[in-house]
C-alpha cells in the first residue's frame, strides 16, 4: 500500500479542505453533546489491536451519528439503543482501520493537520493559521485542544486512506465496453396481467375472526400523535425592510475597505512535478527535469509538457496551475525562487522532500481597490444585513428575557409587537416548514411535557421560534367498533392477496413444469401480451419487475418465467423470449461519464470490502 506521504500528494488541496470542513461541520452539529467528551481518563469500552475505544469516543460518536441521522431523516426519532449500536459498530470499523494504518507506519503530523486547518477562515489570523484561535475554538466546543486535534487527525487519516483506494481503482477498456453493452441490453418478454380484483369472492367472516385480525394487526389501527402550538416566528428578514442606510455610511465603509485592502503582489504559478519513489530516485527526477527545461528553452509548449511529464494528475488539465500566491501560500522553496523571476520565466529543478519541480511564473499582478461606484451596492447590502442582524439579536435577547418574566404568549406577543400564529392540530407528517426542526418537534411531540410551557428555539443563525404547546393528543389505538368497516375491507384484501399469491405460485410451478403461457391463456380469460425491446431504464414496469426480468438467465430464453406485483396490486407473470445486445462503440463523452460511474461504484465496493476485511481480521475486545 502507498505510504501516507504519497497518499497526501495524490490529493488536491481542495479535496483536503472539503474533508476538513466536513469534519468541522459534524463537530459543530454535535456541540450539544460535547461538554463531557474530553475527559482525559475516560473508561475504556473496547480495544482493537493497540487502539482503545473510550466512553468519550463513544459519546462523541453518538453525537456525530445523531447529527448525521437528523440531516438525513429530520422528522425521525431514533431510539437510544439503536443509536448506541450504530455508534459502537461505526467506532469498531473506524478504529480497526486506524489500527491497520498504524501497523503500516502511516501517520499524520500535527503540523500537517494545522496546515490543512489553516484553509478554514475561523482558524486564521491575518491570513495565517492561529494556534490560539484553534485552541479557543476547541475549548468553546467543550474539547481539550489536543483531543480535538486527534479527532480531526483520525478522520483525515481514514479519508486519505479511502481516497487512496478510490484513486487506485482501475478499469480496462474491455471492462467498460462490456459493462456498457450490458447496460444497453434489450429484452423481449411475453406476459399476462392478473388483476387483483379477479380473485375477489364472497367471504363469510365471523365477528371473532375479524376481531382476531384486528388484534393481530393492531399497529395498523393507531391514531398518530397530534399537537397544536401557538408560536411567533422571528427572523432577520423582519428587520431588513426597516433599515435605512445613508450615503455617508456607505462612504465610511468604503474608506475602511480601502484602508484594509491587501495590495500585496499576487503571482500566478504553474509547475511540472516528478515524484520521488521506489521507481525513481531524486537524481533521476532532477536529470529528467533538466532535459524538460532545455526542451522549454528550445520552444516547446509548457502546457504540452505538463500533460506529457507531470505526475500531478490534479493539475494536468489546467496546465499545471498552482493558483495564485501572495508570497505565503506555496512551499518556501517555491516562494524564494519566485521572488527573482519575471513573467514567463521557468526555473528549477526545485527539490522538496518527496518530489522535484519546475515552476513557471505565469503572471504578476498588484491588486487595486474597486471603485466606490462598483462597491456601493454590495456595501449597502452588507450594512443592511449587519443592521438587521443587530436588530434580530436584540429582539432575540428580549424574547429570551420575556419567556421567564411574562406568563402568556399573548403578553409576550404584545410586548414584542408581533402577531402569534395558531398552528391548529397537526401530526408530525403535517408540520409547517417554520416548525420543521428536530429540536422543536422533539418538544412538541413529547408526551411527558406539560402544555403551555413557553420555549424559545433558534432554528438557524437567522431564525428562531418562540412557541407554546396548547394541545396534545398522544398516539392511541382506534377502537374496533369505530373502524369495523375498515378492518373488514383490510381482511378481505388480505384474503384476496393470499388467493392471488397461491394462484401465481401454482401457475409458475405449471409453467416451469412444461405448460406454456399460450396454452394457459387459451383456456382462461387472461390476455397474452408482449413487450419488445425492454430496457433497464423503462418506466412502464416497476423497478422490481425490471430487475427480476434482467436477472432471468438468457441461457433459458423461451422457457424461464418470473412474476412481480404492480403498484395497484395486480400480478404480472412473464417469460423471457429473447435478448439482444448491441455492440455499439461509445463516443468519448459517454465513455468518460460511464467510466467515472463504474469507477466510483467499483471503488466504493472495494473500499467496503477492505473495510470489512480489516474489521474481520482485527482483534476486538469489548469491556463488560
Amino acid at each position: 500500500m502507498a505510504g501516507m506521504q504519497s497518499i497526501r500528494e495524490g490529493l488536491t488541496g481542495n479535496l483536503t479542505k472539503i474533508i476538513v470542513v466536513a469534519i468541522i461541520i459534524t463537530f459543530v452539529g454535535s456541540i450539544g453533546w460535547a461538554g463531557f467528551f474530553s475527559q482525559g481518563n475516560a473508561n475504556s469500552i473496547a480495544k482493537i489491536g493497540s487502539k482503545q475505544i473510550t466512553s468519550a469516543d463513544l459519546s462523541f460518536e453518538v453525537a456525530s451519528q445523531q447529527f448525521l441521522l437528523n440531516q438525513r431523516f429530520p422528522n425521525q426519532q431514533i431510539e437510544d439503543e439503536v443509536l448506541m449500536e450504530i455508534s459502537i459498530e461505526s467506532l469498531i470499523r473506524k478504529f480497526g482501520i486506524l489500527n491497520f494504518v498504524q501497523n503500516n507506519n502511516l501517520s499524520l503530523t500535527d503540523n500537517f493537520v494545522f496546515k490543512e486547518l489553516a484553509k478554514d477562515e475561523q482558524f486564521q489570523e491575518n491570513g495565517k493559521f492561529s494556534k490560539q484561535n484553534f485552541d479557543a475554538y476547541a475549548r468553546s466546543s467543550g474539547f481539550i485542544p489536543q483531543d480535538y486535534l486527534n479527532r480531526i487527525k483520525q478522520d483525515l487519516i481514514i479519508e486519505f486512506w479511502k481516497q487512496a483506494l478510490v484513486n487506485s481503482s482501475f478499469l480496462s477498456e474491455e471492462d467498460i465496453q462490456q459493462s456498457y453493452n450490458l447496460a444497453e441490453q434489450e429484452r423481449d418478454i411475453s406476459f399476462i396481467r392478473l388483476p387483483i380484483g379477479s380473485f375477489s369472492e364472497e367471504v363469510e367472516i365471523s365477528d371473532s375472526k375479524l376481531l382476531d385480525f384486528y388484534n393481530d394487526n393492531i399497529d395498523q389501527y393507531v391514531m398518530e400523535k397530534k399537537s397544536r402550538v401557538n408560536y411567533i416566528f422571528l427572523s432577520t428578514e423582519d428587520f431588513k425592510s426597516t433599515v435605512n442606510i445613508t450615503e455617508s455610511e456607505v462612504e465610511d465603509e468604503y474608506q475602511n475597505y480601502v484602508e484594509d485592502f491587501d495590495d500585496t503582489e499576487r503571482k500566478s504559478v504553474s509547475h511540472i512535478m516528478l515524484n520521488i519513489d521506489s521507481n525513481r530516485t531524486k537524481q533521476e527526477a532532477i536529470n529528467l527535469l533538466e532535459v524538460v527545461k532545455r526542451r522549454i528553452a528550445d520552444g516547446e509548449n509548457f502546457n504540452d509538457l505538463v500533460m506529457e511529464i507531470s505526475d500531478d494528475e490534479g493539475t494536468k488539465d489546467s496546465g499545471g496551475s498552482l493558483g495564485v500566491t501572495d508570497g505565503t501560500l506555496l512551499p518556501s522553496e517555491f516562494e524564494q525562487a519566485l521572488s527573482d523571476m519575471t513573467e514567463g520565466d521557468v526555473t528549477g529543478p526545485i527539490e522538496l522532500d518527496s518530489s522535484v519541480h519546475l515552476i513557471k511564473l505565469i503572471k504578476k499582478e498588484t491588486p487595486k481597490p474597486r471603485s466606490l461606484e462598483s462597491m456601493q451596492g454590495p456595501i449597502k447590502e452588507n450594512l443592511i444585513i449587519e443592521a438587521a442582524a443587530i436588530g434580530y439579536g436584540s429582539i432575540l435577547d428580549r424574547a429570551s428575557d420575556l419567556v421567564f418574566s411574562m406568563g402568556t404568549m399573548e403578553d409576550i406577543a404584545k410586548e414584542l409587537n408581533y402577531e402569534s400564529i395558531d398552528s391548529g392540530l397537526f401530526s408530525i407528517g403535517e408540520v409547517k416548514d417554520e416548525l420543521d426542526s428536530s429540536s422543536i418537534l422533539e418538544i412538541i411531540f413529547d408526551a411527558n411535557m406539560d402544555n403551555n410551557l413557553i420555549e424559545l428555539v433558534e432554528t438557524s443563525d437567522e431564525t428562531a421560534i418562540l412557541f407554546e404547546r396548547t394541545e396534545f393528543n398522544d398516539a392511541q389505538v382506534i377502537d374496533f367498533i369505530s373502524i369495523e368497516e375498515e378492518v373488514l375491507k383490510d381482511y378481505i384484501s388480505m384474503i384476496n392477496e393470499k388467493r392471488a399469491e397461491n394462484y401465481v405460485n401454482d401457475l409458475l410451478v405449471d409453467l416451469n413444469g412444461g405448460q406454456s403461457l399460450e396454452a394457459f391463456t387459451s383456456s382462461s380469460d387472461f390476455k397474452l401480451e408482449t413487450y419488445k425491446g425492454l430496457k433497464r431504464d423503462s418506466s412502464l414496469l416497476t423497478t422490481e419487475a425490471i430487475l427480476d426480468i434482467f436477472n432471468l438467465p438468457r441461457s433459458k430464453m423461451g422457457d424461464v418465467y418470473g412474476s412481480s406485483v404492480t403498484g395497484n396490486g395486480d400480478y404480472l407473470i412473464y417469460r423471457l423470449d429473447s435478448v439482444s445486445t448491441k455492440q455499439e462503440q461509445m463516443d468519448e463523452e459517454t465513455r468518460t461519464a460511464f467510466y467515472d460511474y463504474l469507477n466510483d461504484q467499483r471503488a466504493i465496493a472495494e473500499y467496503s470490502e477492505l473495510q470489512f476485511t480489516v474489521q474481520e481480521n482485527s482483534n476486538v475486545t469489548r469491556a463488560n
